[in-house]
């Protein structure tokens, strides 16, 4: 039995964006956005850090600070969100897109939409509501809690923004551990969403007490 170790939450800072970069490569090895590449997830995740309604925040074992182990990005107003970061930053988005767009041409621009895109919509009953939009921790390092804790981290510097409400996406096919991982602590299925290709999200909610 894996023996847990004590796990701390701290503010991401600039100089935790590549360690960022690798927990998300390996925590999701092949799905779209880990095929884009460390310069393109570079590029997302300093938006995350250095736009005003932003949150990210960093997992690290006891002791050690500097050595990433998970993290969790969101913002507290996510409509336009995105394509304000894209709009700022579309000559590097642009740049970083390049070598993924010459090996997939067909599929990279609708696929680039589809992930980033549908994740900034609002939620018409629910207008305060934040959105937790990427969570990943080191392999090596799950089974130790240590993505309930972000989570948690997470829903409280919402809270503290003001925000009403926190949800997020995620796939509803082939998926039961995350789903289940968001129910378990105490997110509410609130709707699904179809993307491109038949690709089907469920949209998980949580009330936040302000």
């Amino acid at each position: 039995m894996k023996q847990c170790q004590p796990i701390q939450i701290r503010a991401a800072q600039a100089s935790d964006i590549p360690q960022m970069v690798q927990v998300h490569l390996q925590a999701f090895p092949g799905f779209f956005l880990s095929l884009m590449g460390p310069r393109f997830l570079n590029l997302l995740y300093s938006g995350f850090l250095n736009h005003p309604t932003g949150i990210s925040l960093v997992a690290f074992t006891q002791g050690k600070p500097s050595e990433v182990i998970g993290f969790v990005v969101g913002t507290t107003q996510p409509q336009g969100f995105f394509s304000q970061l894209l709009k700022q930053r579309w000559f590097a988005f642009g740049l970083a897109s390049l070598w993924p767009l010459l090996r997939r041409p067909s599929l990279v621009i609708v696929k680039l939409w589809s992930a980033l895109f549908y994740r900034g919509e609002s939620l018409p009953d629910q207008p305060n509501a934040a959105l937790l939009s990427s969570l990943g921790v080191l392999p090596a390092m799950q089974g130790q809690r240590t993505g309930q804790q972000l989570v948690s981290a997470f829903l409280a510097h919402a809270q503290t923004a003001g925000a009403s409400a926190v949800y997020l996406t995620t796939d509803q096919s082939n998926n039961i551990k995350a789903n289940h991982f968001y129910t378990q602590l105490g997110f509410k299925l609130a709707g699904t969403c179809k993307r491109p290709h038949g690709r089907i999200l469920n949209r998980y909610l949580i009330e936040l007490d302000v």
